[in-house]
C-alpha cells in the first residue's frame, strides 16, 4: 500500500532536496571530524592497552604445568607466531583521515585476521582470559575507527547523491546551451530561406527584361540551328543502323560500325568520306537480304542509302559545322555581356545560399537535446531511501 507508506515520508522540493543534502553532507563531516579527534586522543591509550595485553600473554604461565612437552611446544610456537603478527600489526595502526586510508586498514584487519585465526584459537585453550583482553583492545581500536569510517561512508553516500545532483544540473545547463544553439541556427535558416526565395524572384524578375530575352533569343535560334542540322544527318543514319551495324561486323570494319551508334560523331572524323566505299556492297547485302532485315526495313534502308552521298553529305556536314560555330561564338559573345554576367551572379548567389542551407539543416538535425529522466528517476530513488519524496 503505496499511500500509506508516503505517510511516513517526507516531502521535499528540488530545492528543498538540494539543501538537505548540503546539510547531511555537513553534519557527516562534522561527525566525522569529531569521531577522528575523539579516535586521535584515545588512541594512544589504547594502543597501550594493546601492548599491555601483549605481554600479559607473553608472560603468561600455564595454569596446569603437567601439560606434555610435545603440548607446551605448540603452544609456544602460536603463542609467538600470535604475538609477532599482533605486534607488527599494533605497529602499523593509525587514525583515517582520508577515504584511502580506510580501504589501507580494511586490508590491514583483513590479512592480520586471516594470519591469526587459527594461533589464537589455540592459544584460547590455554590462555583464554589473556587472548580475550588482546581481542578487547585490537576491538576497542577497531570501533573508533569504525566510527570514523561509518561518518566517512556516510558522507560518501550524500556526495554521490549530491554528484547526481550535479549532473542533473550540468544536463540541464547542456540542454539550455543546445536549445539556445538551435533556435539561433533555425532563426539563420529562416533567414537564409527567406533570401533563397528573395534571390528567386529577383531571377526571375529578371529573366523578364527584354535585354535578357534577347540574349536567350539568340542563344535558342543558333542551337536550332545546331539541332535541326544534326537532326538531318542522323535521320538519314538512323534507318540504316541496324543494316550498318550487320554489315561492318561482318567486314570487321570498327569506323563504319560507328556510324551505326553515333553517325553525326562518325562522319564528323570521317575526313575522306571512306563510307562511301561501302554503299554499293552495303546496297547488295541488303537487296539479298544477306543482312537478315525484315522487308520493311529493307525498303527504308535502300531510301535512306540513296541520300549516302558526298553531294549531301558534304553541305550537310558543313551546314552542321557552321551552326555549332555560331552557337560558340553566340554563347561566347554572350558570356561577355553585362546581363549575363549580372545573371550569373544570382545563379552563383542562389547556388551559394542553397548550399548553406542545406549544411545548415544537416547541423541542427545532428543537434541531440539530451535528457535528465534517468538521472532524476535516480535521485529520486536515493531519496526514497532516506524516506524523502521529490515534489
Amino acid at each position: 500500500m503505496q499511500w500509506l507508506k508516503n505517510l511516513f515520508r517526507e516531502k521535499k522540493t528540488m530545492e528543498q532536496a538540494r539543501q538537505w543534502i548540503k546539510e547531511k553532507i555537513t553534519e557527516q563531516e562534522r561527525t566525522k571530524k569529531q569521531a577522528t579527534a575523539t579516535a586521535e586522543q584515545v588512541f594512544p591509550e589504547l594502543l597501550i592497552e594493546l601492548k599491555k595485553a601483549i605481554v600479559e600473554l607473553e608472560r603468561a604461565e600455564l595454569r596446569n604445568p603437567s601439560i606434555p612437552e610435545r603440548a607446551k611446544h605448540f603452544m609456544q610456537g602460536n603463542r609467538e607466531q600470535f604475538l609477532k603478527l599482533t605486534s607488527k600489526f599494533a605497529e602499523n595502526l593509525f587514525v583515517p583521515k582520508e577515504a584511502p586510508d580506510f580501504s589501507q586498514l580494511d586490508l590491514l584487519f583483513h590479512q592480520y585476521a586471516q594470519n591469526t585465526t587459527r594461533p589464537a584459537a589455540i592459544l584460547s585453550e590455554f590462555f583464554g582470559e589473556e587472548v580475550k583482553n588482546a581481542r578487547k583492545a585490537l576491538a576497542d581500536i577497531e570501533a573508533q575507527i569504525q566510527e570514523i569510517k561509518t561518518a566517512q561512508l556516510k558522507t560518501e553516500e550524500f556526495q554521490k547523491i549530491e554528484d547526481i545532483v550535479k549532473n542533473i544540473d550540468a544536463v540541464k545547463s547542456e540542454r539550455e546551451s543546445i536549445e539556445k544553439q538551435r533556435k539561433d541556427f533555425e532563426e539563420q535558416l529562416d533567414q537564409l530561406k527567406r533570401k533563397y526565395e528573395a534571390l528567386k524572384k529577383e531571377k526571375e524578375d529578371f529573366t523578364t527584361r527584354p535585354e535578357y530575352k534577347k540574349v536567350k533569343e539568340d542563344i535558342v535560334n543558333a542551337a536550332r540551328e545546331r539541332q535541326e542540322s544534326e537532326q538531318t544527318i542522323t535521320n538519314i543514319f538512323l534507318p540504316l543502323s541496324d543494316a550498318i551495324k550487320k554489315y561492318a561486323h561482318n567486314i570487321k570494319n570498327e569506323k563504319l560500325a560507328a556510324y551505326a551508334d553515333n553517325p553525326l560523331e562518325a562522319l564528323m572524323h570521317d575526313y575522306s568520306f571512306s563510307i562511301l566505299k561501302h554503299i554499293a556492297a552495303l546496297r547488295e547485302a541488303i537487296t539479298d537480304n544477306s543482312l537478315g532485315l525484315k522487308p520493311e526495313k529493307q525498303q527504308k534502308s535502300l531510301e535512306s542509302l540513296k541520300l549516302v552521298t558526298k553531294e549531301q553529305l558534304g553541305p550537310m556536314l558543313h551546314r552542321y559545322a557552321n551552326a555549332k560555330k555560331r552557337e560558340a561564338d553566340i554563347i561566347h559573345d554572350v558570356a561577355q555581356r553585362p546581363i549575363m554576367q549580372e545573371y550569373e551572379q544570382y545563379a552563383v548567389l542562389l547556388k551559394t545560399t542553397s548550399n548553406e542551407i542545406q549544411q545548415l539543416e544537416a547541423t541542427i538535425s545532428k543537434l541531440k537535446i539530451p535528457t535528465d529522466d534517468e538521472l532524476k528517476e535516480q535521485f529520486k530513488q536515493e531519496l526514497e531511501k532516506h524516506k524523502i519524496i521529490l515534489i
